[in-house]
């Protein structure tokens, strides 16, 4: 146990793991355990990650991430060294390694094998952030959990989550994303989780990673873990669920070491059943759902809209049995669950409008399920059903096709607006598309929002897009 037992100094982290630091007087000062890759949001006494990215060097931001609290930098040694007049002059401690990424994973897993954790592992196309907040909602109440405070689902990202877990950790909930092969594996090499979450294989970063086949093998890395003990699992896809019935049956597995349990609406794993999109007057969601496993029987009310979240609520209740946790209590976390921004929250705009934020992120899955609940959606009177999407990014030569397939469902709406050069030349293809913009700022200045009376918008695209931008607009704080 290293409860109350200090993160390393400057001097452990040499001696450990060879790097170099500076200054000598630092040497037996306790390092941050806050770490950020970005100078803008380093918090006062925290540390700055010198990351170099394919467009910008976070070399250059140091003097800015010192300027704005950091007490601690990771940066590169040559550089450090070809800078060394200017850096020393800096009121902070370096680390000085050859290979930023590569060493924060190390000092990150050295942390990991001290606190030792358990640790729960949750990668899928969609609803990964959604089914780990929900988790940790429902298990901090019990166990001393600690998570990720954004979607840190890279290898850089997860080490920060884990350099930033306190000494007593109980639970480590992770994250794990991918739009490459190799990326996952490389994750659980460092980080072994012991519980698995594959919330759904679908169409999602096809560039990197090829076809839904290509998809399927990134999501099954996560099963490579060495530690794996609990693996959940979207049990409706047919894909998924053939891999993992021919998962290897290795020595570990002999021994009865992986649990494999279903989650969906059939089989015998945690069934999903009972599910009620509820909507009040004044669009407060609250979404039901029942939830069966074995001989327990758990019901949850969550105020969330979006009948996929039902999926999520189930995956975090497989995951919070196999921690210990009772019904009881998930139902009462489950009823004071909120949903992030950009990811299904409802507010009422100026002029009577409802708007539906899913503006975080978008692939075909989760965007045809944004849709659908705007269609199903239950509204007070005739609200005209509204839809600005962005484009969706990484699906390769794949791209034409599922930007159709998504398109020839939202023009089901009443009106459908596209921002993006994904989408072609889809307005003279549907009836309900009004305009193809290039980007938000166009939109911004050509759309006339005083006509948005009584309506319900969706707003959602890949980041890429940002159209958490237009929110203002349809608030009137613009």
């Amino acid at each position: 146990m290293t409860r109350g037992r200090k993160f390393f100094t400057l001097r452990e982290t040499a001696a450990v793991h060879g790097f170099g630091y500076y200054p000598e007087r630092m040497a037996d000062v306790p390092l941050p355990q806050v770490f950020r890759a970005d100078s803008r949001i380093v918090e006062r006494g925290g540390g700055f990650i010198a990351v170099k990215g394919a467009r910008e060097d976070g070399h250059d931001y140091i003097p800015q991430a010192v300027k704005n609290g950091a007490v601690c930098v990771i940066c590169e040694k040559s550089f450090f060294e070809r800078h060394k007049n200017e850096l020393s002059a800096q009121d902070a401690a370096f680390i000085l390694v050859r290979d930023v990424c590569e060493s924060v994973a190390r000092l990150a897993k050295a942390w990991l094998d001290m606190v030792s954790p358990k640790i729960v592992g949750i990668t899928g196309s969609v609803g990964k952030t959604t089914t780990r907040d929900f988790l940790y909602a429902a298990l901090r109440g019990a166990f001393r959990t600690h998570t990720a405070v954004k979607s840190y689902n890279t290898l850089l990202g997860v080490s920060m989550t884990v350099l930033a877990m306190p000494s007593d950790t109980e639970i480590l909930i992770l994250e794990l994303g991918t739009n490459h092969p190799g990326e996952i594996r490389e994750i659980v090499e460092n980080f072994p989780v012991t519980d698995g979450i594959i919330t759904e294989v679908a169409d999602a970063h096809l560039e990197g990673l090829g076809d839904i086949e290509g998809v399927l093998a990134a999501k099954m890395e996560l099963t490579e873990s060495r530690k794996l003990e609990y693996l959940s699992y979207n049990s409706d896809n047919d894909l998924l669920s053939s891999a993992v019935a021919r998962m290897p049956f290795g020595e570990k597995m002999k021994k009865g070491g992986v649990r494999q349990v279903g989650v969906g609406y059939s089989g015998s794993g945690v069934r999903i059943s009972d599910v009620r999109q509820v909507m009040r007057p004044d669009f407060i969601p609250s979404l039901c759902v029942t939830l069966s496993m074995k001989e327990r029987k758990a019901s949850c009310r969550s105020p969330m809209f979006g009948r996929q979240h039902a999926r999520n609520i189930a995956f975090a209740y497989s995951a919070a049995v196999q921690a210990g946790l009772d019904d009881s209590s998930f139902g009462r976390a489950a009823g004071f669950f909120e949903l992030p921004p950009g990811r299904g929250l409802i507010f009422r705009g100026k002029n009577g409008c409802a708007v539906i934020d899913e503006t975080y992120n978008a692939n075909p899955a989760s965007l045809s399920y944004a849709v659908k609940n705007l269609l199903e959606m239950k509204l007070p009177g005739e609200f005209p059903r509204i839809a600005v999407l962005g484009g969706m990014r990484e699906l390769g030569r794949e791209s034409p096709r599922l930007h159709e397939i998504v398109l020839s469902r939202a023009a089901l709406l009443d009106e459908v607006y596209l921002i993006g050069s994904e989408w072609g030349d889809a307005l003279p293809r549907h009836e309900s598309v009004r305009g193809v913009w290039p980007d938000v700022d166009r939109f911004i200045s050509e759309f006339d929002f005083e006509s948005a009376r009584n309506s319900a918008f969706l707003l959602k695209g890949s980041r890429f897009y940002g159209l958490d931008r237009l929110l203002p607009c349809f608030t009137g704080e613009a």
